[in-house]
């Protein structure tokens, strides 16, 4: 039995997607997915949440029998919208349990264990500060992403557990970006040498590129699994780029990774499968990853001269994340406030109505 990595999933009302395809791959196997929104104890408009002024995601209560047609065995809740409603992590928590699928990514549940076919894995989530991940107080809340925290927690999970895989499973980096932050690359290869075996990010919403480093592998974003283009509480999920129709699976096995390659048509509202390769083999992983085997300075001047354009409108990002190390960490702590400060002033944009957002 093999061990399948999707990206984000949310389901906000039955029978909203045909997904045979990913049925039918994850038949026979086990998976793990980020949950990109809590499990609703009843309709989304009769549930209050936290932010008025975000999009807020959930997944209706009919998702639990969709993790469980996926074999789906842990998800990770280490994301920005797990705690867009009230109450909804903590329900999220309860669904999950109820239904035999462990939980991880939490303050409270930052790694959970599983055996797949005699092997045992240790998941362990968290959240970068960069797609902003809400909190509900004094509950539960999101994994927060501290790199130096991140890795010194692998480091004692590789010791209590040195003959488990060990992956680290991040919600990370700009949305639609083609290439992950320098500062995430770096951490990822960092993660690998404090013991992990598997780095797998998600957030972006887009596949990025896959490496070998070392005795492990990693998987900068894995796009989307089951993230239906509708309306959410109504407000319409719309991108109008195309590079989130494609989706990355990763299957895990003792004779190597594959990539899995599924494509969403939301004009059908349906998945279908494109094709399989050993992931280090793949040309279209190989096509993302034109940075391959460069050292870290190397892909910092990389990324400055080509690598911070995006997926979608070629725009530059405002603020590029270099490194969390050295003098670099105060400089991606200043542009963390920025992008807060930048965030407060969108939000009372919105209240008085000089903004829109696109997909509201």
């Amino acid at each position: 039995m093999t061990l399948l990595f999707a990206g984000d999933l949310a389901w906000p009302q039955a029978d909203i997607l045909d997904y045979q395809a990913l049925r039918e791959l994850a038949d026979g196997a086990a998976m793990v997915v980020n949950l990109e929104g809590a499990l609703l104890a009843g309709p989304a408009q009769e549930c209050a949440v936290n932010n008025d002024y975000k999009f807020n995601l959930y997944s209706d209560a009919s998702a639990t029998g969709i993790l469980r047609q996926l074999n789906v065995r842990a998800c990770g809740l280490a994301n920005n919208h797990i705690s867009d409603y009230k109450g909804g992590l903590a329900h999220t928590r309860q669904m999950l349990d109820a239904n035999g699928i462990a939980a991880f990514g939490t303050r409270a549940l930052p790694h959970c264990e599983l055996q797949v076919a005699g092997t045992q894995y240790i998941l362990f989530g968290a959240c970068s500060a960069l797609p902003e991940p809400g909190t509900e107080g004094s509950q539960d809340s999101a994994m927060p992403f501290g790199p130096a925290a991140a890795l010194a927690m692998l480091a004692r999970l590789r010791q209590q557990f040195p003959a488990a895989k060990l992956v680290a499973f991040l919600h990370w980096g700009y949305e639609l970006a083609r290439f992950p932050q320098p500062a995430d690359r770096e951490w990822a290869r960092q993660a690998i040498d404090a013991g992990a075996d598997l780095v797998i990010g998600h957030h972006p919403h887009v596949v990025q590129g896959y490496e070998r480093y070392r005795h492990g592998a990693i998987a900068y974003s894995l796009g989307n699994a089951i993230l239906p283009q509708t309306q959410y509480r109504g407000r319409l999920l719309h991108y109008k780029t195309p590079y989130v129709c494609e989706q990355l699976v990763l299957a895990v096995a003792d004779d190597g990774v594959t990539a899995h390659w599924l494509r969403y048509h939301p004009q059908e509202g349906r998945l279908t499968r494109e094709g399989s390769a050993a992931a280090g083999d793949d040309a279209q992983l190989r096509e993302r990853t034109p940075f391959a085997g460069m050292d870290d300075a190397q892909y910092r001047a990389w990324f400055a001269s080509t690598g911070r354009l995006d997926g979608n409108s070629g725009h530059r990002y405002s603020y590029t994340f270099w490194s969390y190390r050295g003098w670099r960490q105060a400089d991606s702590a200043l542009k963390f406030a920025l992008l807060r400060a930048r965030r407060s002033v969108r939000k009372l944009a919105i209240r008085s109505g000089l903004h829109k957002p696109y997909n509201w």
